[in-house]
């Protein structure tokens, strides 16, 4: 299971996924903003069209057919606004009132007989600012309202528009002109009452074709930058995976020439030296040779066989022979070479490195070789100890000196810093 996991982290940790994923949050929070922003708007242009209806329908109804006889309560009234508003259509509205500037009921569409009862409600400010000033106005009807209580139906889910009118003075005159001979007289209040299910489907109309309009463009962005984002992303990884391999054919290279260079010191003047060495240890042990001869013979031997240590040490920093797991004791024991010559005793423990692969090995042994380069140069020590141990686990590499060594806890001085010359 750890692999699936690790590859889904790998993939989450992407600069394509991350750039998607936050592409996609941000696209739904702007068309979550947008939504909520063009909904307030689509439900303001909503009631807005409610009430041009509401105008409307109240200037071209009520002139000429609401007469002062019905605010003022007079008897048979209300049968005669009834009877002249039959040739009209209220269109979506669901029922209005008509109220007099005092909140009394004058006439009830879902009830005509409503009026004759002589309620009284009290208005809204919004309502007495219509009648004060005219205009239109809209509010959501209360369910906990007096009115709504004396209505046949609830008022939840609806919606009171409420546009001021006036009443003509009643008249015997039989002009057929809606308005034409009439003095105006006494404004009232005209209430109607819309459905808020309708408000809300002219809302959706309004909105419906907008929504996707705008999610729609957001979408597009989206996917074309995550396509553009991918082809970057594939090419730079092309180009990181063509620089990987032109590093690593240089690194090859140089590592074929480090080794014909130390292939080529070895075969020749280590060679050379180590047979030069054996001739003169030979000649200086020669019974005709001269003890005075002999002597310079064995100083130049030793000599030279220090000269060979030191071709062989530095064959192993050129390249190391047989760098793999069998070869691995023979390479350290060249690699610490130099430390008799600084007055160390040095030492290599090898052990269970038979299976190690080639890239571990050379790993290790590049870790040692920094590792004993300071310690003979830098620890004073007496004795070095190069200890490698391999298990199932892996390899583990231990370089111990006896040297001066540093406190791991004091922080390092800046080399520009010193105690003549604080920092000021």
């Amino acid at each position: 299971m750890s692999a699936p996991r690790s590859r889904f982290g790998r993939l989450l940790r992407t600069p394509l996924t991350l750039f998607l994923v936050v592409s996609l949050l941000l696209v739904s929070g702007i068309f979550i903003a947008t939504n909520a922003i063009a909904t307030r708007a689509a439900e303001r242009a909503a009631l807005e069209q409610a009430e041009s209806v509401t105008q409307s329908l109240a200037g071209s109804v009520m002139p000429g057919n609401l007469r002062e006889g019905l605010l003022n309560g007079r008897p048979g009234a209300v049968d005669k606004f009834f009877r002249r508003l039959k040739p009209f259509s209220t269109g979506d509205i669901d029922s209005f009132d008509v109220l007099t500037t005092q909140g009394r009921l004058a006439f009830d569409s879902s009830d005509a007989g409503a009026a004759l009862d002589d309620h009284v409600y009290e208005l809204s400010r919004s309502q007495e600012r219509v009648l004060a000033d005219g205009g239109t106005v809209s509010e959501f009807a209360d369910p906990s309202s007096l009115r709504s209580s004396d209505r046949p139906g609830s008022e939840a889910g609806l919606v009171k528009i409420s546009t001021r009118v006036y009443a003509t003075r009643d008249s015997k005159s039989r002009d057929t002109g809606l308005n034409r001979g009439q003095s105006v007289t006494s404004p009232a209040l005209f209430v109607a009452y819309w459905d808020l299910d309708d408000v809300e489907q002219r809302r959706e109309d309004i909105f419906g074709s907008f929504r996707w309009i705008t999610l729609g463009p957001l979408v597009l962005l989206v996917v074309i930058s995550t396509a553009m984002l991918a082809l970057l992303t594939s090419q730079v990884r092309r180009g990181s995976r063509e620089r990987e391999r032109l590093l690593q054919t240089a690194i090859e290279a140089s590592d074929a020439e480090r080794r014909r260079i130390a292939r080529d010191l070895h075969d020749g003047v280590v060679q050379d030296l180590a047979g030069s060495a054996f001739a003169l240890s030979g000649a200086a042990r020669d019974p005709a040779t001269t003890p005075a001869t002999a002597q310079v013979l064995g100083s130049v031997s030793a000599s030279m066989r220090d000269s060979l240590k030191q071709m062989r040490s530095l064959l192993a920093e050129i390249h190391p022979p047989d760098l793999h797991g069998q070869g691995l004791q023979s390479a350290l024991d060249d690699l610490i070479a130099p430390a008799a010559a600084a007055g160390i005793h040095a030492s290599v423990s090898a052990a269970g490195v038979e299976e190690a692969t080639e890239a571990e090995v050379a790993l290790l042994w590049r870790v040692a070789q920094e590792a004993v380069r300071n310690a003979i140069r830098h620890s004073g020590a007496s004795t070095l100890a190069v200890t490698v141990r391999g298990d199932t686990d892996g390899l583990l590499l231990e370089v111990v000196d006896d040297g001066v060594g540093f406190d791991t806890t004091a922080p390092s001085p800046l080399p520009w810093i010193t105690s003549a010359s604080p920092l000021t």
